[in-house]
């Protein structure tokens, strides 16, 4: 009980924030974080999937564009989860991820963040490598089907074949995939990816794959301005 007489909240009330009553289930949610309160553990609904820390946690407020009424989802202070946010947001603190469009899953009726693998790493710059480090082999391809292969047998082109086949395209498919793997949904392995892309000619079929797979890939989070 407060000191004017009304009665002390330990987390947002359902009643009052028009919280949806379900979600569909193991679905993938795209929600506008609008609200953003640090709240006592015990206001964590029993039936909540993730566990969360004893003390004071943060409680995110997400309206969904097909899904009328408000859902809260939880996290940690010191959680990965939230670690993870703030770094694909770039953002220095949880007070400055309202406006954010939150990825979650629905799981038990309740909306849970899709988590990356840690902090965000490699780079998203480097999908132009990947490209760059298969154009030889694209070339080579293309003026031999028109007979004009010996055009660029040189010494020249065939240490620049070399360097893009081995060098540049393995590096760049693991500083991209890396860079999917801690800031987007994307579920494939870097390490994998990047040993398919050295076995000729095996990697002429796996790049334009790898790149159709990335294009499927939601962020984990984007800002106001729908950009991560």
């Amino acid at each position: 009980m407060s000191d004017d007489g009304t009665p002390e909240r330990n987390g947002p009330s359902e009643d009052d924030s028009g919280e949806t009553e379900s979600l569909p289930e193991g679905m993938r949610l795209r929600g506008v974080i609008v609200s953003v309160e640090r709240v006592s553990a015990v206001a964590v609904p029993d039936g909540f999937p993730t566990g969360v820390e004893t003390g004071e946690i943060l409680a995110l407020g997400l309206e969904f564009d097909r899904h009328e009424g408000r859902a809260t989802t939880y996290a940690g202070f010191d959680s990965d989860d939230l670690a993870t946010l703030l770094d694909v947001e770039g953002v220095s603190g949880p007070d400055d991820l309202e406006g954010v469009r939150l990825l979650v899953d629905v799981v038990d009726g309740h909306p849970v963040p899709v988590s990356g693998e840690g902090r965000t790493r490699g780079d998203d710059r480097a999908v132009y490598g990947v490209v760059a480090g298969v154009a030889p082999s694209i070339t080579i391809a293309l003026f031999s089907f028109f007979g004009l292969g010996e055009a660029v047998f040189s010494p020249v082109y065939i240490a620049l074949y070399l360097v893009c086949t081995f060098l540049v395209l393995p590096a760049s498919i693991y500083l991209d995939a890396l860079h999917l793997r801690t800031t987007t949904d994307w579920e494939g392995r870097p390490l994998y990816w990047t040993l398919l892309a050295v076995v000729p000619p095996l990697y002429v079929v796996v790049v334009p794959f790898y790149l159709l797979s990335r294009e499927s890939a939601r962020p984990l989070a984007l800002g106001t301005a729908g950009t991560p």
